[in-house]
């Protein structure tokens, strides 16, 4: 007899895969030593003079959301540990997880979030109004679901975007978007220009702190852009980090934390010039950089240089400071949680991003006292959050079931939760941030 069951739309089928793919990856990493993992050498300079200046223990992949059938399994866990460099001040990871366990299946989609795309979408069409011409070609480095490009289709220009993530690819396709689902290399870059020709415009958004391989990336842009071109990246900033005591921005997909310093000795090593930075509040504090060709850097970079040294950023003392507070925020955290349990009050989480994971599994917060996480992905809704196993489910769920407080764990979504949930916070429900600030629209 003929099976009637209606089969499994192709994206549940695609996401079934890539997660069995996942699985078998990460069971061959469970018994290799940590050592493996471990760089020795600066990502931007090359030198050897490494120094751990912050450890935050061992810790799952941050985006390794658990399926239900497989809570009973072991997960891997990685060491996760930064390191300075003495000579051009760079902060990195000390270990670098193998990037197919990371970046073959991604959790995080741009068009999930209305304020990041409109903020995507006004860098590429500001760059491309300034320095692409009539049908000039412009390529995105982790063009994740093709939401940036997808907003310059209307312009007379050609796009093209790179990211190594098979799932998110497949929604770029569905949005038009042509995509190589492939990480960025100088022999792919050469390949692209060989059959597209020079692009005039590279765009990279918090893809280079997810890269091992830094100078590949600009051996890549070198073979890639046009005389004139430009190369526009984003990256979190260092100095907020620390000022801001971000620490759950630290993770396995990020690799390196960017101070302006060494940028500058990174592109200078590759005749790549940092011409412009440009600082804005996403993410927690993020900086915008612009990159010809050329040497040195500009006289506006080399003021931020100074303000860096004078900062003390590369030195020990803020790396102290920063343990130090990120110990007391937890201590005031989980006392808070456990005031609120004692009183009978639920309270849930509120996005399950990267961040969320390194929060929960550092501050040893379980089910025991938040219970369960919400998250507008629908990728996420049905998995458990990895290392402390809160189930993940969508955020209808806040309305319905009423917790007396939401914690938010994607804090730099605070203000687009807080007009999403104004309902629940008539009814009287309370959003608070991680160090316990009430937030409202």
């Amino acid at each position: 007899m003929p099976d009637d069951k209606p089969a499994a739309p192709p994206d549940k089928l695609l996401a079934d895969w890539i997660r069995r793919d996942y699985a078998a990856l990460a069971e061959s990493t469970l018994d290799r030593d940590a050592a493996t993992w471990e760089r020795t050498s600066c990502r931007a300079c090359g030198a050897g003079d490494l120094a751990e200046v912050l450890s935050l223990g061992t810790m799952p992949p941050a985006n390794a959301f658990i399926d239900p059938a497989h809570l009973a399994a072991p997960e891997p866990r990685f060491p996760l540990g930064l390191m300075l460099c003495a000579r051009c001040g760079m902060v990195q990871l000390r270990h670098v997880v193998p990037p197919e366990l990371l970046f073959r299946a991604y959790s995080f989609f741009t068009s999930m979030s209305l304020a990041m795309s409109a903020h995507f979408a006004g860098l590429m069409n500001d760059h491309a109004r300034r320095r692409v011409g009539p049908g000039g070609l412009v390529v995105e480095i982790g063009s994740n679901d093709g939401t940036a490009l997808s907003s310059i289709q209307r312009r007379d220009v050609r796009v093209l975007g790179v990211d190594p993530a098979r799932n998110v690819t497949v929604m770029a396709a569905a949005r038009g978007v042509p995509t190589v689902a492939e990480f960025f290399t100088e022999p792919l870059a050469r390949e692209i220009r060989r059959v597209a020709g020079p692009a005039s415009l590279i765009v990279g958004c918090n893809v280079l702190g997810h890269i091992d391989d830094l100078d590949e990336v600009c051996r890549g842009i070198d073979a890639l852009l046009s005389d004139d071109g430009a190369f526009v990246f984003e990256v979190p900033y260092l100095g907020k980090l620390l000022e801001h005591v971000e620490f759950d921005t630290i993770y396995h997909e990020h690799l390196s934390y960017f101070a302006v310093r060494p940028l500058v000795a990174l592109f200078s090593r590759h005749g790549l010039r940092l011409d412009e930075i440009e600082m804005f509040p996403v993410h927690g504090g993020t900086i915008r950089g612009v990159v010809v060709r050329g040497e040195g850097c500009s006289g506006q970079v080399s003021a931020w240089i100074d303000a860096e040294a004078r900062a003390g950023m590369a030195t020990r003392a803020p790396f102290d400071e920063l343990a130090a507070r990120t110990a007391a925020m937890g201590d005031r955290l989980r006392a808070w949680l456990s005031e609120q349990k004692a009183h009978g009050r639920r309270v849930w989480g509120y996005g399950a991003p990267a961040k969320g994971t390194v929060l929960l599994n550092h501050f040893g917060i379980g089910t025991d006292l938040l219970p369960v996480v919400v998250d507008s992905t629908p990728a996420k809704q049905g998995l458990h959050m990895p290392g402390t196993r809160q189930p993940i489910l969508a955020p209808a769920e806040v309305a319905t079931q009423a917790p007396e407080a939401v914690l938010l764990l994607a804090w730099n979504h605070a203000r687009e939760i807080a007009g999403r949930e104004a309902a629940y916070r008539a009814a009287g429900g309370r959003l608070l941030t991680p160090d316990l600030r009430e937030v409202s629209p």
